[in-house]
């Protein structure tokens, strides 16, 4: 059977009365929407943490802390930013410019 039929199909729900529940359409798209705010929150979270990231290293390096290494941060991985955050009192402005090569 073509996906665009099942779509139209409707899921009944095993209980006595037999109402319809929802379109396989309708599943689909709510599951899809779940995994959209699920990522944006992930998204959103890696965010955060890059700016705190570089709210602390302004703290700690002052002007040797440029724009052209915030940037870097900002466009850092989440593995990348895990380590920064994991060292943000140990690691040197030398050994934070080798990890954003």
């Amino acid at each position: 059977m073509a996906l665009r039929q099942l779509c139209k199909e409707r899921v009944y729900k095993q209980s006595g009365r037999g109402e319809i529940v929802m379109t396989i359409a309708e599943k689909l798209r709510n599951e899809g929407k779940l995994e959209g705010e699920r990522e944006g929150i992930e998204k959103g979270k890696l965010k955060g943490e890059r700016e705190f990231a570089i709210r602390i290293l302004s703290k700690r390096f002052g002007n040797q802390l440029t724009e052209e290494i915030k940037d870097k941060i900002r466009k850092a991985d989440e593995k990348t930013i895990d380590y920064i955050g994991d060292n943000l009192l140990e690691i040197t402005i030398e050994e934070l410019k080798e990890l954003l090569k």
